[in-house]
């Protein structure tokens, strides 16, 4: 390999520090970020459906 003559990287690490970086995210952050979706889905879903949100808790006409 031949050696830059401006640094110690070969043009090898220059090449292998673009875009197809070893780099990955790790197993416990994509499942983590799958919980949090399903969760938001969720809560979303049981605000625009049935007996659930803040319009539950406003009164619906007169009292007794």
């Amino acid at each position: 390999m031949k050696k830059l003559s401006s640094g110690s990287k070969t043009e090898k690490d220059i090449e292998n520090s673009g875009s197809n970086s070893n780099h990955r995210t790790p197993t416990w952050v994509k499942v983590l970020g799958i919980i949090v979706i399903v969760i938001a889905v969720l809560v979303i879903i049981m605000i625009f459906t049935g007996d659930h949100g803040p319009g539950r808790h406003l009164p619906s006409g007169g009292r007794h």
